[in-house]
């Protein structure tokens, strides 16, 4: 999404682009909806993003499901209880060979055919189970517990980064509206020399070339408009996409460049004091950390010993006829009580391997650990660096554009009274453009470059 705005950002600055300080309001979007446009201040804007943002939702969804994951391995320690039953309808009843007991004198080395039971069979049981040690369990539950931790503070850095990201593409949005609006201003003030240079030019006061060289602008600019205003479109369904605003719902921007380029404190950002503890990314390690210590020692609980307590009872009756509801009838209750010991012995070193899986992958969380220390000390070295090259660009920039106006103001008045060429206000006039393009350029780079630099530094 960032690389999408910052190249339709890119794409208008390319164009013609006419803006003065303090000149940058909301505009609105087209037409078609039949409800009430949304107004959105940045706070405003990141606030709906919280609530409705895709990824973000999806983000809580996590935090649920992690929730409900360490309540699932808490449960594993409590008594379990279960119940069943088991009907057997015996419609062909087995038949065992057992000697010849019946006949006089018993003739045992003779094997009759006999069937024994009756053909219709109902148990009821149920049993209670209760785990009284598990290393495997008590880990098992820390572990969990850390994973959540870890779900949670990836939350928190989702949320930061749709909070950056909706502040760089609000303020891309407001670059490309303005861009929008002087376009159509500059567009009917060309269109207008267009027509007073054709008249000028039927009374004998200008050359043909003249009126060419305004008509070939004034069609370059038509150009750039149509495609700027295609961009606009772009963006502004980027923007609402982002805030996770409906696809049929108008929204409206209440702030303005100037609220954000006051903002800016390039002392304050340059001097501010970094501490890597507190960054979200390397906070975030810790916790991925401290979740394969946990999943290290996990692995060490499989040579530990597992016991358990049970209890179950049940009740059974058998009929020659179904009749398993006559409370005349007996049923027959049994019932047993055990403790059951688990222990590990041997495992072909399968237990042996799991764990030195384990040690080695929290071995390279330490490496990790080292990478990202050094690397969050670089990106806020080049960071600051970046911001206070972009902060003077746009301080040198804006002074270029308020000259380069200064001297396309003087050029076309000397052309309206006939002692400037065309091919000189024509050069002051790219040269104006080109000043104004940069100039918005720069406003765009340290306020996005600002918002990096700010997240950085950051604490979490």
């Amino acid at each position: 999404m960032k690389k999408g705005i910052r190249a339709i950002v890119f794409y208008i600055f390319l164009g013609i682009v006419i803006v003065k300080p303090g000149m940058i309001r909301a505009q609105q979007q087209p037409q078609g909806t039949s409800t009430a446009p949304m107004s959105f201040s940045l706070q405003q804007a990141q606030d709906f993003a919280y609530e409705h943002n895709y990824d973000l939702r999806n983000s809580d969804y996590d935090v649920q499901i992690a929730k409900k994951t360490v309540m699932q391995n808490i449960t594993i320690g409590l008594p379990q209880i279960n119940g069943g039953a088991d009907y057997m309808n015996y419609f062909l009843m087995p038949t065992q060979m057992i000697p010849n007991i019946f006949s006089q004198p018993p003739k045992y080395d003779e094997l009759i055919p006999v069937q024994f039971g009756a053909p219709y069979s109902l148990t009821v049981k149920g049993s209670l189970s209760q785990l009284l040690y598990s290393g495997q369990y008590l880990v098992g539950i820390q572990t969990a517990k850390a994973y959540l931790e870890t779900v949670r503070q990836k939350a928190i850095k989702d949320k930061v980064d749709v909070r950056d990201l909706v502040a760089e593409n609000y303020v891309g949005l407001l670059v490309i509206q303005e861009s929008t609006r002087i376009l159509d201003s500059t567009y009917k003030i060309v269109s207008k020399m267009v027509d007073e240079a054709q008249k000028a030019y039927q009374n004998g006061l200008l050359e043909d070339i003249d009126v060419d060289q305004l008509v070939l602008n004034r069609s370059n600019l038509e150009a750039i408009l149509i495609n700027t205003k295609s961009q606009q479109i772009l963006a502004y369904n980027l923007f609402k996409f982002i805030l996770g605003v409906k696809e049929d719902q108008e929204i409206l921007l209440s702030e303005d460049l100037s609220s954000f380029l006051a903002q800016i404190n390039r002392d304050q950002l340059m001097n501010m004091p970094f501490d890597y503890n507190y960054n979200i990314d390397y906070t975030i390690l810790k916790k991925q950390e401290k979740l394969v210590e946990w999943q290290y020692k996990l692995s060490k609980t499989a040579y530990q010993p597992t016991l358990s307590a049970f209890l179950t009872a049940s009740t059974s009756a058998q009929r020659s006829t179904w009749d398993f509801f006559n409370t005349s009838k007996p049923w027959f209750v049994a019932a047993t009580f055990g403790i059951s010991l688990q222990v590990p012995i041997w495992s072909s070193g399968g237990r042996k391997y799991a764990v030195d899986q384990a040690r080695l992958n929290f071995a390279k969380m330490k490496v990790m650990d080292e990478k990202v220390k050094t690397q969050v000390q670089l990106q806020v070295e080049t960071a600051k660096k970046d911001f206070n090259n972009s902060y003077l660009v746009y301080q040198n920039k804006q002074s270029g554009f308020e000259t380069a106006l200064k001297i396309y103001e003087k050029t076309t008045k000397k052309y309206q009274m006939g002692i400037s060429s065309s091919t000189d206000l024509n050069q002051k006039y790219n040269q104006f453009l080109t000043a104004n393009s940069d100039y918005m350029q720069s406003i765009f780079d340290v306020v996005r470059l600002k918002i990096k630099l700010s997240r950085l530094l950051e604490k979490f």
